[in-house]
């Protein structure tokens, strides 16, 4: 009894469902997204024109959730069946690789645009943290731990940059707090480099036991170099040094992730861009206070 057809899914998820069916749990459900608990993580199911995400799966058709709460689940390389029966069927889904490639680093051009851009965002959320300021609970409490943060990645010190993740992790409101999401998009910019897959595997590590079940699959698939297709196009563009409309296209669709999710991650993407470059931005220079 298929009722729905998946039409694309993270190529990392399918290939690690390989081995057969798993037992999974309905975590959570929204009306455009529902999370199975799964052995090897949490995987979403997203509704017809969301981005796809890591360890994700894009339907064709609107489809009720709620079906999923009665029965035995489970999730394996042909779909989602419950009490035996196919639910979801990944038949003829794309599979899309969502690793970020490796490449050149943005221009420092890239962070005054995406600064441009934050200087009109919501007041929730931390984007004001790109605009130099530390009003707000939230904003005031991880300056200086963002500052330690950065610090520690300019330097190479993947302990240090670890335990600031980590003291960052959880903050702020939201499904994904806010220093979570500006944590995945400071990863998505880091540094190239020998270290680099180390110290992104090590943020992420560190971040992802303090916050919840949701938000740590994000931390942890951006620990490993995962993203959404929107951070990937919007990455390619900040390496090409695409200016314009064109640029502003890609920031609005990131941005557009959540009520403030989205800038906060834009916030993370300012910061990792000015430490690519070994530019300015924030004075990082100075000891923790706080």
């Amino acid at each position: 009894m298929i009722t729905a057809q998946a039409e694309r899914i993270c190529g990392a998820l399918l290939a690690s469902l390989s081995g057969g069916p798993v037992p999974v749990k309905l975590h959570s459900r929204f009306r455009v997204a529902a999370n199975l608990s799964t052995p090897r993580g949490l995987v979403t199911l997203l509704s017809p024109g969301r981005c796809l995400q890591p360890h994700a799966v894009r339907l064709n058709h609107v489809f009720d959730y709620g079906l999923l709460e009665p029965g035995a689940l489970t999730l394996g390389p042909e779909g989602v069946s419950m009490d035996g029966a196919a639910v979801i069927s990944f038949s003829g889904a794309e599979s899309i690789d969502l690793l970020l490639p490796p490449g050149p680093m943005p221009q420092p051009s890239a962070a005054w645009a995406i600064r441009r851009f934050l200087a009109s965002a919501p007041d929730e959320g931390l984007s004001r943290m790109a605009l130099g300021r530390s009003d707000g609970i939230y904003a005031a409490l991880l300056t200086p731990r963002l500052k330690t943060l950065r610090r520690a990645v300019r330097t190479g010190d993947i302990a240090a940059a670890a335990a600031a993740a980590g003291r960052m992790a959880g903050c702020g409101p939201g499904l994904t707090p806010s220093s979570d999401d500006l944590l995945c998009g400071y990863l998505a910019l880091l540094p190239s480099g020998g270290s680099r897959v180390a110290m992104a595997s090590a943020i992420a590590a560190a971040a992802a036991p303090n916050t919840n079940v949701i938000s740590a699959a994000l931390l942890l698939s951006a620990g490993e170099g995962y993203f959404s297709e929107d951070v990937l196009a919007l990455v390619a563009r900040l390496r090409a040094g695409t200016e314009g409309q064109a640029l502003t296209r890609a920031l609005l669709r990131v941005a557009g992730f959540g009520s403030s999710s989205g800038y906060d991650f834009l916030t993370g993407v300012y910061f990792g861009v000015l430490d690519a470059c070994a530019i300015g931005g924030m004075c990082i220079d100075l000891p923790e206070s706080t």
